[in-house]
């Protein structure tokens, strides 16, 4: 199953297939579809990036259909899909100080505390 691939795409999955810092996931993907861009057998495909030859034959049918997005793709040791993005910190800080949680003293004890917005 062979897969275009533009000069320029090349030049970035290349890149992210030797990147140490990238996700597997991604240089598996990146690796798969150079591979198959030169018209290497899914079977052999699968062989070299451990995957079932169906996974790959996905892989490629997503590259098909959205192309660079598709190798970014995916939750395999992906972290960085836990953190808030600039823009999300931003929606969530409030809107006035007024809304900001501020401690208070329960009554009675004194000693335990609970946050209230107001």
């Amino acid at each position: 199953m062979q897969v275009g691939v533009a000069p320029e795409e090349t030049v970035v999955l290349v890149g992210w297939r030797k990147r140490s810092d990238n996700h597997v996931l991604v240089r598996m993907k990146a690796e798969a579809i150079l591979y198959a861009s030169r018209g290497v057998d899914v079977g052999i495909i699968a062989e070299m990036v451990e995957r079932t030859e169906r996974t790959v034959q996905e892989w490629l049918a997503e590259w098909r259909a959205t192309r660079m997005c598709s190798v970014l793709t995916g939750h395999a040791g992906n972290q960085d899909a836990a953190k808030l993005t600039r823009t999300r910190k931003e929606e969530l800080k409030p809107s006035s100080p007024s809304h900001r949680p501020r401690r208070v003293s329960a009554s009675g004890s004194g000693t335990s505390r609970r946050y209230v917005t107001s």
